[in-house]
């Protein structure tokens, strides 16, 4: 009992860890990228663990894997991912990612996740990280934990069907160890969203984020996002949405637009991010590819 109970402060304590460098790996998720970066209140998105993980819980699918690849410049991303329902309030997730940088870096993290639903309303997650960062002069490992959290509400009252979701998550409660000058920005992200249908074969979906990044002060500052999607039938999808951020360098500020397909149990879809030219995010895109079972 007392070798759990010293698991968190260890977590927390390597977070106060001097460092140089803050490491960001974005989600790469084409669905929640299109609508803006959205990602803390939607449901049924390709990687559902890099955005808020307790909402997979109400999703209706038993089971899904995702795979996705996002193209920013000279860098790549990729990522695959999974979650399995083992009932109606126990799911479990995985996630690998890679992210190959400019002149020879890369970073890879792999994430097991747990969600639970508790009732028909609440929802809670959590999700612990494995991740290596390697530069040309030196490379380092670390160790994060993500606990998140998601509440909905059925709004019969409104349109033919109407859901709203309410969704918090802290990311990066951990830090970098052994050798290697980097840091995780510790993250606070909250948001919402409502589904409403206006008829059988039309969906709209709006959604806002907020989030502050408290440390290290190289990244310090706030984001938010807005975006909306059209869903024609659950078969084709229209989304746009605006991302701002402070930090240049680490989240930046951006438009985007995306689109995608559903055939049965399959999925595709596709974002773009219209960035400045100074922006790492210049003329990014994501192509999400999936399975439900």
């Amino acid at each position: 009992m007392k070798r759990l109970l010293f698991i968190p402060f260890l977590v927390l304590g390597l977070s106060a860890l001097p460092a140089q460098e803050a490491v960001v790996l974005p989600s790469p998720d084409a669905k929640t990228l299109g609508m803006g970066g959205a990602a803390m209140a939607v449901v049924s998105g390709s990687h559902a663990i890099y955005g808020n993980p307790a909402m997979a819980s109400f999703s209706l699918m038993p089971s899904q894997v995702s795979s996705s690849y996002l193209g920013q410049g000279r860098s790549s991303y990729y990522a695959v991912t999974g979650y399995w329902r083992f009932d109606n309030f126990n799911l479990t997730q995985i996630g690998w990612r890679q992210f190959f940088r400019e002149h020879g870096s890369s970073d890879m993290a792999v994430d097991l996740g747990y969600s639970r639903r508790i009732g028909d309303r609440w929802a809670v997650g959590a999700v612990t990280r494995y991740s290596r960062f390697k530069r040309p002069e030196s490379s380092g490992n670390a160790l994060a934990v993500d606990l998140s959290t998601g509440w909905m509400k059925p709004l019969n009252d409104v349109g033919e069907f109407s859901v709203l979701r309410v969704g918090a998550k802290v990311a990066n409660l951990g830090g970098c160890f052994r050798k290697g000058d980097c840091s995780l920005p510790l993250d606070f992200s909250a948001g919402v969203a409502w589904d409403t249908f206006l008829s059988d074969a039309h969906e709209f979906t709006v959604a806002a984020d907020f989030g502050y990044c408290f440390s290290p002060s190289a990244v310090r500052g706030c984001r938010a996002a807005v975006g909306a999607e059209y869903n024609l039938m659950q078969l084709v999808q229209f989304r746009a949405g605006y991302h701002y951020g402070e930090r240049m360098n680490y989240y930046p500020s951006f438009a985007s637009v995306g689109a995608g397909l559903r055939i049965l149990h399959l999925r595709l879809d596709f974002a773009y991010l219209f960035a400045s030219k100074s922006s790492a995010w210049h003329n990014t895109y994501s192509i999400s590819f999936g399975l439900d079972f």
